[in-house]
């Protein structure tokens, strides 16, 4: 039986490179992952530039 968690990923680089973070990150924990959907995007502005990508995913683990 799959579990879903929520996690979240951050990154200076883009959206993909945060989910990647975020994956990672679980799958570190020790989890088995099977797979992930992206709940929400966002990113943060600071000084007129782009500062962070953000991810909030839900990720299916068993």
């Amino acid at each position: 039986m799959l579990n879903f968690i929520e996690a979240v990923g951050v990154s200076d680089k883009g959206f993909s490179e945060a989910v990647k973070t975020a994956v990672e990150e679980v799958i570190a924990s020790g989890k088995k992952v099977h797979f992930f959907q992206v709940i929400e995007q966002r990113g943060a502005v600071r000084d007129s530039k782009i500062k962070e990508f953000q991810v909030i995913l839900k990720i299916a683990v068993e």
